[in-house]
């Protein structure tokens, strides 16, 4: 008896300890724990900590600047919307998780999930394939199908709008809008960036026609989405050397030692160029600027741009069109001036105009762009001679 007893307290000091001891223990652990807790906060300690987080705590946790664009982005419109992340995850076949693990940057969506994004998120596409360019390159354009050819469909448009519709100014409108809003679509399916410009010919001086004007624009992101600032295209812009040559005209990124002499849009990184005529006058030129590079080395490409150029122009009357030897064109101010100093005084200039005439403001805008041509031109020799002895000062070195 007295030995079953004995292992029987034996057992119970192998047991958990008595309260005092236990904490006795604690107050041992104390200083070393506030020791752990006062050491600076490493990135080795801040990971353990987010590993202690749940996927979606984690997705509003991580700081912005840690975040990749794509991750950011897709947190900016999916935040605390817990049924719209439910209804993405849905329609994309994967888990919520999953979803919280693309926003928090743990992971990375399959391509084939980037491509249905788009589509499952429609009211986001452009800033959203924006985001997606920057984080995955390639990624969009490697999923495309390639660039299919102009197809019927636009070419029985335009013919209708062009037999039936009788305003000249409705048909004109109609024509070009219905030219831009599909060739934006074919040419910038994915929405990586691409802006489709008309400029037309200024009205001819004594000695001939000095600029091109754009008048209509449609893009998608970065450009906006219609034009804000009509700028004047001279002869040292790609439209002017397309109009001058009388053929189509393409412009690429590259270094600046081999750079074609030519004024260079904001967000650019290859363009072309062709000239809307009809039995062998001009009317003006169509712009096609992409922001990526080599766009226009496809063929289809440039043979898309020039069939839309032929198809641009029954959108406008045959007095619309001038020859080409009526071409004179001059060198015009940097693109990105033009648009501060119109944007800065155009709009005056013609109300102040039309009061101080007592005409319309129409023709007061017509009166006033042609002024601002003449003192833009000055302004673009003036910017050309500088450009050209600065140049030449970098050669010497």
């Amino acid at each position: 008896m007295r030995s079953r007893e004995d292992s029987t307290k034996q057992i119970r000091r192998r047991g958990r300890p008595k309260k005092q001891q236990a904490v006795l223990e604690h107050t041992q652990k104390e200083p070393e724990q506030s020791e752990q807790l006062a050491q600076p906060a490493t990135p080795e300690i801040v990971a353990q900590a987010y590993v202690a987080l749940t996927d979606e705590q984690l997705a509003y946790t991580v700081k912005e600047e840690d975040l990749s664009q794509f991750s950011s982005y897709l947190r900016h419109i999916l935040k605390h919307d817990h049924m719209e992340i439910t209804r993405v995850a849905h329609e994309l076949n994967v888990a919520e998780n999953t979803i919280y693990r693309w926003m928090n940057g743990r992971s990375e969506p399959r391509q084939v999930n980037l491509k249905k994004l788009l589509d499952v998120l429609p009211q986001h596409v452009s800033n959203l394939a924006f985001a997606i360019n920057q984080t995955f390159p390639d990624v969009l354009a490697s999923l495309s199908t390639g660039l299919s050819e102009v197809q019927k469909d636009i070419y029985c448009r335009v013919m209708e709008l062009a037999t039936t519709t009788m305003d000249d100014d409705a048909r004109q409108w109609q024509i070009t809008q219905a030219i831009f809003e599909y060739a934006l679509l074919h040419l910038d399916s994915e929405r990586r960036g691409l802006a489709i410009t008309y400029a037309k010919l200024m009205p001819a001086r004594e000695d001939g026609v000095h600029s091109l004007v754009e008048t209509t624009m449609h893009g998608n992101y970065p450009w906006p989405f219609a034009l804000e600032n009509h700028t004047y295209l001279g002869s040292t812009t790609l439209a002017g050397t397309a109009a001058t040559l009388e053929r189509l005209q393409t412009w690429d990124k590259i270094s600046e030692s081999e750079r074609l002499q030519v004024e260079v849009d904001k967000y650019e990184r290859s363009a072309c160029a062709f000239p809307v005529m009809h039995a062998g006058r001009i009317t003006g030129v169509l712009i096609i600027s992409s922001v990526q590079t080599h766009f226009f080395a496809n063929p289809i490409t440039c043979q898309a741009v020039i069939e839309y150029a032929q198809l641009l122009s029954l959108a406008f009357r045959e007095k619309d069109f001038y020859p080409f030897s009526l071409l004179n064109l001059r060198p015009m101010p940097d693109l990105t001036w033009q648009r501060a100093e119109i944007s800065r005084s155009y709009v005056n200039r013609i109300v102040t105009y039309a009061r101080k005439m007592g005409i319309s403001r129409q023709e007061a805008e017509f009166h006033v762009r042609r002024d601002m041509e003449s003192e833009f031109e000055e302004i673009g020799q003036v910017h050309l001679q500088q450009r050209l002895s600065n140049e030449e000062n970098i050669e010497q070195k």
